[in-house]
């Protein structure tokens, strides 16, 4: 109840910023010049006037972002314009919360026992107590109202489906689960794409089912599963090209996702425990003690070798048709050619410590600790006009919510 009750008091604080309209977007507080190019623009900026907390993480799902703090208030931003859309506190939880899902008609922010389902508009309209605590991050199909998960239990690892649209006579509900055959535990989350649901476990064991019923799709030699020969711990991801697995076995595979055999597969020497970041033509694979390893998607070998490798960065933020974007390991942002893995140039600025992934265009969204949230776009030719964004630290203005 005490969540639900701050929820309510932030919810009309920003009915009271707002005036319950759409506010415009937030102007430019620096100076406005001819910018170089291999620079940075910022395209809009929102000071969340964080009081007492701090910035945790950042995400980025269709058209919004999130913004996470360390004491577990979520700011949900227009991706467009950096206008909060709603702020609400999830959980009392000394566990942070993990990463919204966005589905056709709601919003879910998974904690670690419950499933805080809030409409697209923000009014908050159930909490759902899971069968087990959560032990991955959560899925669900874009245009419906299923979410998926793995979850705790006294025996072997389980995934979860869980309705989050109640029937007319009935609540809520878990639809089913799916339990390795090898009893093993859960530590990957799943990968959602169209009807099927692609999950991995700690036996190593991959299965591909039906969204709906359950049901097994593929046809390999370990009969409905495919097999890597280590642990899954990190995130699984899929694509129309394929299903992408890194398995402590040190092996990115990506696999046919219809059949579950392998397309093509990257040895890179070191134990898999990060997710990859995939785009319309890479992958980008953080390696410990190596960096970020950029694989081509679509073309190559059976057995992959990098394009090249991206050694001081952490994690993709954006890409464009000529550059990726990461950020290092002291927050400063880096551009690497895309076609020979130079690096061409780089932001100024520390103080970012939040980014979100951008795996579609190049626009790079960051926040600072003390909640200021950026839109920055690269400026890759001359001549053009705004305010420059990652060269200073200069403070934003405080924003209306909406």
């Amino acid at each position: 109840m005490k969540k639900h009750l701050l929820s309510l008091a932030v919810a009309a604080s920003v009915l009271i910023a707002s005036g319950c309209q759409e506010k415009p977007q937030p102007q430019p507080t620096g100076t406005i010049e001819t910018l170089p190019a291999q620079s940075f623009k910022r395209e809009w900026g929102a000071n969340l006037q964080l009081k007492g907390d701090s910035m945790d993480r950042l995400f980025l799902v269709e058209d919004m972002v999130f913004a996470y703090t360390k004491k577990h208030m979520a700011y949900t931003l227009n991706k467009k314009s950096g206008v909060v859309r709603f702020a609400t506190f999830l959980t009392d939880s000394m566990v942070p919360p993990h990463p919204p899902v966005v589905l056709k008609d709601r919003i879910i922010f998974p904690t670690d026992s419950t499933l805080e389902i809030y409409l697209r508009d923000g009014r908050f309209e159930r909490s759902y107590k899971t069968s087990a605590s959560l032990r991955t991050n959560a899925v669900g199909t874009p245009n419906g109202s299923r979410i998926y998960f793995g979850v705790d239990s006294t025996g072997p690892g389980r995934l979860v489906a869980v309705e989050t649209i109640p029937g007319q006579y009935r609540p809520v509900n878990q639809k089913w689960e799916l339990i390795s055959t090898q009893g093993a535990p859960i530590y990957s989350a799943p990968a959602v794409l169209n009807d099927v649901i692609y999950v991995g476990f700690a036996d190593g064991y991959v299965y591909a089912v039906n969204a709906e019923s359950r049901a097994g799709i593929w046809s390999t030699p370990t009969g409905q599963t495919f097999q890597t020969y280590g642990p899954i711990e990190a995130d699984l991801r899929a694509d129309d090209f394929g299903v992408y697995v890194p398995s402590t076995d040190s092996k990115l595979y990506c696999l046919d996702k219809t059949q579950g055999k392998i397309k093509w597969q990257y040895y890179a020497g070191a134990s898999l425990i990060n997710t990859p970041d995939v785009t319309a033509t890479m992958v980008y694979l953080p390696v410990r003690g190596k960096g970020v390893v950029a694989i081509e998607k679509t073309s190559g070998p059976f057995n992959r070798e990098p394009k090249w490798i991206a050694k001081d960065a952490v994690r993709l933020v954006a890409e464009d048709e000529k550059y990726a974007y990461f950020h290092r390991a002291d927050n400063v942002v880096i551009a690497i050619d895309k076609a020979t893995g130079e690096q061409r140039f780089t932001s100024k600025r520390t103080d970012l410590v939040a980014f979100a992934t951008n795996t579609r265009d190049g626009m790079i969204y960051a926040a600072t600790r003390d909640g200021q949230v950026l839109a920055i776009a690269p400026v890759l030719k001359a001549g053009n006009v705004g305010e420059m964004a990652l060269d200073d630290a200069r403070p934003i203005e405080p924003v209306a919510m909406n």
